[in-house]
């Protein structure tokens, strides 16, 4: 066994990407994301909940439960569009076109 052994973190803290967040944005940074514990400037250092079930923000358009979510950076919600935008997470509640304009996600906790 190694000498040292860190566990895995639910949170981490990583630099506001470009624009900052707002506290509960969805934030990436590579191929990790999650959503902002605190509201910070861009490049400024901000902790992150890699894990957890969180209501995001979602684009026109239905997700069945289980669906996967993917995250559109610009508009800044939740999509089911998959092309050019990377996965977040799944879906834990359904949500219809016409539904409420939230989708509840069980995140990834990385950005495959």
């Amino acid at each position: 066994m190694p000498d040292y052994y860190d566990e895995e973190e639910e949170v981490i803290t990583i630099p506001a990407p470009a624009g900052g967040v707002k506290r509960g944005e969805f934030a990436i940074v590579g191929k990790l994301g999650g959503v902002a514990v605190h509201a910070v400037d861009e490049g400024e250092e901000v902790e992150i909940e890699l894990e957890g079930s969180f209501d995001f923000p979602k684009a026109s358009g239905a997700f069945s439960l289980g669906a996967p979510v993917y995250w559109d950076a610009g508009a800044k919600k939740a999509t089911a569009t998959a092309q050019g935008n990377p996965r977040i997470g799944v879906a834990i509640g359904g949500a219809t076109s016409s539904d409420a304009e939230e989708v509840r996600v069980r995140l990834d906790g990385y950005i495959p």
